[in-house]
């Protein structure tokens, strides 16, 4: 049952996300509207002049960049929330366990059953209640992994808004025009580690956390 920190696997790609659709809205703004394209004939004959990109005012964009591993295993939020997932997971598993060892045991009672006499509606009976016994520990191994998914997508939820909200009041005195989030193995390569924020973001988030969790 336990997932073995889904929630730390999954974080890397919602953040990534965030911060592609950030970027991407600022540059879209700075070079105008893009015109989507159309199944129309008439408006796909149409000629698009070509626009003169100024690509030499990148040399100017204010840049940095994060280590997206450090943010997992720093966040003190992340390992909370983290924390209570797998104590939620031990014991929805601890339940169906405790239940599955009555099923069984009841089962086993059923089958060592002498049947020899038995009237044929008294059979049925008995088998009526197996497979009751086997649909009962069906439906709550269901219900078990359906709450740990509706808790997951909860914490997700909470998790994204603190890092999206940081980032904005962050970038507000620091005036980035892109963050980029790195992971080891991933398909960015640092060539400066100067312009890398991940202590910053680190310790923003978790001053942010502690103040939070402290006025609770």
């Amino acid at each position: 049952m336990s997932k073995n920190t889904a929630i730390l696997l999954i974080v890397w790609n919602i953040v990534l996300s965030i911060l592609i659709g950030w970027s991407l809205s600022r540059t879209t703004t700075a070079q105008g509207p893009v015109n989507a394209e159309s199944n129309d004939p008439e408006v796909a004959a149409t000629e698009v002049p070509a626009v003169d990109r100024d690509t030499a005012a990148l040399k100017d964009a204010r840049i940095a960049f994060f280590y997206m591993d450090s943010v997992q295993k720093k966040y003190e939020l992340i390992a909370e929330k983290d924390r209570r997932f797998r104590s939620e997971g031990q014991r929805l598993e601890g339940s169906l366990k405790n239940e599955m060892a009555k099923a069984q045991a009841r089962y086993e009672e059923l089958m060592a059953k002498d049947h020899t006499y038995s009237t044929q509606a008294e059979v049925a009976k008995d088998e009526q209640e197996l497979q009751q016994l086997m649909a009962r520990i069906q439906g709550q191994q269901a219900n078990s992994e359906e709450q740990l998914a509706r808790l997951e997508a909860q914490m997700l939820t909470e998790i994204t808004k603190e890092l999206r909200d940081f980032m904005e009041q962050y970038n507000k005195t620091a005036g980035f025009d892109y963050i980029f989030s790195v992971q080891n193995g991933g398909q960015v390569w640092v060539g400066n580690e100067g312009l890398d924020i991940s202590d910053d973001l680190i310790n923003g988030l978790n001053e942010r956390y502690r103040a939070t969790k402290g006025g609770k």
